[in-house]
């Protein structure tokens, strides 16, 4: 987490894997306000990357 934007500015102590993973991985939304449609939308999304 120390690595996106939000939280960039802030101390952060200690190097290893979590950035290797944040570099190859994906951020996906996980407010707990989202609703069934918002969780769709970010299915279709991820399910898009697989069909082109």
């Amino acid at each position: 987490m120390h690595m996106q934007p939000y939280y960039e500015s802030y101390d952060f102590i200690g190097v290893g894997i979590s950035e290797k993973i944040f570099e190859s991985g994906i951020c996906l939304p996980s407010d707990t306000k989202m609703t069934d449609e918002d969780l769709n939308r970010v299915c279709e999304i991820i399910k898009g990357l697989w069909h082109k």
